[in-house]
């Protein structure tokens, strides 16, 4: 195919990249896998599935786009009918001047037997292929209606259209009242759903009734609005988080993101469910272990976010490692609740604070002497940043003034006024 041949994965990228997102992104944000993006911008046909769910992939990468989704299917037709032109065959070999005479072929009852035994152990072999690529592919789910999150719906319920291997089962999950449905002959189905005031997710699966497979799962986040008479657009009852994820699990800052209102004030409150077990462990200068009890971290307090005049927000909260609750309110509706653990940090970072007077420390990380540090006198109110990949040793001549936090473990104080206390902190599994 020419480089002409190839204006749908052009539009396709320059579209993507215009909107700033990469492949990844996309996948996640549409559910179409990545190898079927990177085919369509490349024009490679031949790796996408049945031309059915290609047309899907593209009203669904067409809305996440804005773009015409008949003006990609209409390029992607008159791209698929030119790609068809038929390979030139090889050169014959030129003929021997001299051909030896081959014995005479002679069929016999037991050639013809032989014949037809190979074809039919051939034609069981490609059947158990194929039953077995079936059988072990994910049923492809595709939620055409509605394209994407829904920000502002004022009806009770929603219908969603979508495709799925023929005759498929249709399962929500999510709400109050689940139905199912089952797709056609063909894969299409439609289903309709109660909804509630505020924010709702709609999960929904396909189960192939032939491999007895279940697809991935689509969500569908709807927010339903009331509609004040005094005004004639909406006004949001509550808001609708994107991010995280339902369960998700982080590693430092967690971005937090989603609708409500235009205009609208927010506040998020971090509430914490339970402290992340320590990652580390403590040996002391015999090589003993110390018992670690630390306390639990203090909750942030609550962050003020505004939604802008489309009625996107967004904010960035740093927690200590645990499983959070992160209550979101607009006003006086009713808070939308999402939890999420945050993962220890790799290696050993954290704090050395001296509290109550001063203390002779040496202090060593991956076993270097930390510069300026060790080997000297800390005083009082002093605070020193820690870090290392697989180990900390610290020794304190008056070990009831310092206070170590290490990844987020607050472990508080190393011993009595006075005391000369050594620890050697080595990351768990190190």
């Amino acid at each position: 195919m020419t480089d002409d041949g190839h204006k749908l994965g052009e539009v396709l990228r320059a579209a993507r990249e215009a909107k700033g997102a990469d492949l990844s992104r996309v996948e996640r944000e549409t559910k179409i896998r990545q190898r079927y993006l990177s085919a369509l911008e490349r024009g490679e046909y031949r790796e996408l599935p049945w031309s059915v769910y290609t047309r899907g992939f593209l009203r669904n990468y067409a809305a996440y786009l804005d773009l015409d989704a008949e003006y990609l299917i209409d390029l992607y037709r008159l791209e698929t009918r030119a790609s068809g032109v038929e390979r030139p065959t090889l050169p014959s070999p030129p003929r021997p001047m001299s051909v030896r005479r081959r014995r005479t072929f002679i069929v016999t009852p037991g050639a013809i037997a032989a014949a037809i035994l190979t074809v039919l152990v051939g034609a069981f072999v490609a059947w158990l292929g194929y039953q077995f690529v079936n059988f072990a592919r994910t049923p492809e789910l595709i939620i055409l209606e509605p394209p994407g999150d829904v920000a502002a719906h004022t009806g009770p319920t929603i219908t969603l259209r979508g495709m799925a291997a023929p005759n498929a089962t249709i399962n929500v999950s999510g709400l109050p009242e689940n139905p199912s449905a089952t797709a056609d002959a063909e894969g299409n189905f439609e289903i309709t759903v109660g909804l509630l005031p505020g924010s709702n997710e709609i999960h929904l699966t396909a189960r192939d009734p032939v491999t007895n497979r279940t697809s991935e799962e689509f969500v569908r986040r709807v927010n339903v609005v009331s509609v004040d008479p005094a005004s004639p657009s909406p006004v949001a009852s509550s808001v609708t988080l994107t991010t995280p994820a339902a369960d998700a699990t982080v590693t430092g800052p967690v971005g937090l993101g989603g609708t409500a209102a235009p205009g609208a004030g927010l506040t998020v409150t971090p509430t914490l469910v339970s402290a992340a077990a320590p990652s580390f462990t403590i040996t002391d200068a015999n090589g003993q272990p110390v018992p670690v009890t630390p306390s639990d971290p203090t909750a942030p307090a609550p962050v003020a976010v505004a939604a802008d005049a489309a009625g996107a927000f967004s904010a960035s909260l740093t927690l200590s490692p645990g499983t959070w609750d992160l209550a979101v309110v607009a006003g006086s509706s009713a808070p939308v609740t999402r939890r999420v653990t945050i993962a220890p940090p790799p290696g050993l970072s954290g704090t050395l604070g001296v509290d109550g007077g001063e203390t002779y420390l040496e202090i060593d990380q991956d076993g270097a002497p930390l510069a300026d540090i060790s080997g000297g006198i800390a005083g009082d109110g002093e605070s020193i940043a820690l870090s290392a990949e697989r180990s900390l040793r610290v020794r304190a001549g008056n070990a009831g003034v310092v206070r170590l936090t290490i990844n987020g473990a607050v472990l508080g104080a190393m011993g009595g006024a006075g005391d000369v206390i050594e620890w050697q902190i080595a990351r768990s599994g190190s």
